[in-house]
């Protein structure tokens, strides 16, 4: 008879070992799973919305893939002006009079003519907002 207890003993270590590797490839499953979890939580943007609303201000939300949502509001007197640009690199020092450049459709990749559309509209309620606050 050998150390290992002969055949027997070959036997049980090759079932130790085919648990061991059983439980370090459902550890990595796992893993994976949270991660992708993750992912689809709090990375994944299904889709993104913005709203004006004339006198009040400018709403955006993003949907996740989860169904989460995250909205931010802008209150319209703080809005300068909307801009389309196909990238943005912030300036550690702010220019004079710009406080906060935010960027809108961060996930989301639309179309040329649905930027288009989406700016000639914030740009025409812009416009009414500046002529109704200046009149008297």
């Amino acid at each position: 008879m050998d150390a290992c207890g002969g055949p027997l003993g070959n036997l049980t270590a090759h079932v130790w070992l085919s648990l061991q590797n059983s439980m370090i490839l459902s550890a990595a499953i796992f893993i994976t799973l949270l991660g992708l979890l993750g992912y689809l939580h709090f990375v994944k943007i299904d889709q993104e919305t913005l709203l004006i609303i004339d006198s009040l201000g400018i709403q955006m939300t993003s949907s996740y893939a989860s169904g989460k949502e995250s909205t931010t509001f802008i209150e319209m007197g703080k809005v300068k002006d909307v801009v389309i640009n196909e990238a943005i690199y912030m300036d550690p020092v702010e220019p004079p009079g710009i406080s906060e450049v935010v960027p809108v459709f961060q996930s989301a990749k639309p179309r040329l003519d649905c930027l288009i559309e989406v700016y000639r509209s914030c740009q025409e309620i812009l416009a009414h907002q500046k002529d109704t606050s200046t009149s008297p």
